[in-house]
């Protein structure tokens, strides 16, 4: 695979991921959390198993242990953002959303004991100053559903740092879509104890769920663990941080959806903050982890 191919896969994966914040919103419209998670990550998980099968009908105990623990990162991480998208808008959601990749190297930063590079230490300061004013509502409080956007973030990165630990020592592939397997196992347990089962009820209830699952889930996730492989990490860093734009421009287009000055003022800040932080210098060896997102 050339790096020109590998770059447009990741295009074609960003804007999909961006979408993602439209359609959970559909979604959620009509499904509980748990039900959206166990069906978007069941569907995901039969559709890459079937065009992988020969590569993932052996699979060793370590790298099964592996995948449990990342489907249950991937479960939390999901249920929050579905619960995210029942309270804030898509756009929204997209630029506090994108604060993943400075908190990557932060989380990072406590399994190895290593401090971050200054870029990401600058990075950092021009999103928080971004965010302070992003989720100012006017009063001594923060908005609520913002302040979820965070933690949401936070879990991630959380994800990433510990799917880049084992994707050193076992198959990626293989990672990638055992997880989304064991996320589904685990959404369905909990569909089972708290909520209702039930199914779409509308035509755009069903879209949205079979884009989220697999265009978002089961294309994203192999791309990620594909293309990595073929392009840099400034690249990389670039084309992700364009998520929050595709997020936007889906919200204006369908909901019509538009940013307050303040919300604007931050998103630029954010978005400038991010691209900061996803800047590496060519001469320095930067983990993949800290440039990967699965949404």
């Amino acid at each position: 695979m050339s790096k020109q191919l590998a770059n447009l896969l990741f295009v074609v994966a960003t804007i999909g991921w961006g979408s993602s914040y439209l359609f959970t919103k559909f979604a959620v419209a009509e499904l509980q959390p748990f039900t959206l998670l166990a069906l978007r990550f069941g569907i995901a998980f039969i559709v890459a198993y079937v065009v992988f099968f020969k590569r993932l009908i052996t699979i060793s105990a370590r790298t099964l242990g592996a995948s449990v623990l990342l489907g249950g990162v991937m479960c939390a991480m999901f249920t929050m953002f579905n619960y995210v998208l029942q309270t804030v808008n898509p756009s929204t959601a997209g630029f506090l959303l994108a604060t993943t990749v400075i908190f990557v190297p932060l989380v990072s930063m406590i399994f190895t004991h290593k401090l971050p590079q200054r870029q990401i230490v600058l990075g950092a300061l021009v999103t928080l100053t971004g965010l302070c004013i992003f989720m100012f509502n006017g009063s001594l409080a923060f908005d609520t559903g913002s302040l979820l956007c965070i933690v949401t973030a936070m879990l991630f990165a959380l994800h990433l740092v510990i799917n880049n630990f084992f994707a050193r020592h076992h198959d990626s592939l293989q990672l990638g879509v055992y997880q989304l397997g064991f996320a589904a196992l685990f959404g369905a347990i909990l569909m089972m104890r708290f909520e209702t089962v039930q199914l779409p009820q509308t035509s755009l209830g069903w879209m949205s769920l079979l884009v989220l699952a697999v265009v978002c889930s089961a294309f994203g996730f192999v791309v990620q663990s594909v293309a990595q492989k073929y392009t840099s990490a400034e690249e990389t860093g670039f084309i992700l941080a364009l998520e929050p734009i595709f997020s936007a421009v889906f919200a204006y287009l369908v909901l019509g959806e538009i940013l307050v000055w303040r919300e604007l003022v931050g998103a630029f800040i954010i978005f400038g903050g991010v691209l900061l932080a996803s800047h590496q210098p060519k001469a320095k060896h930067i983990p993949q982890h800290s440039m990967s997102h699965s949404v």
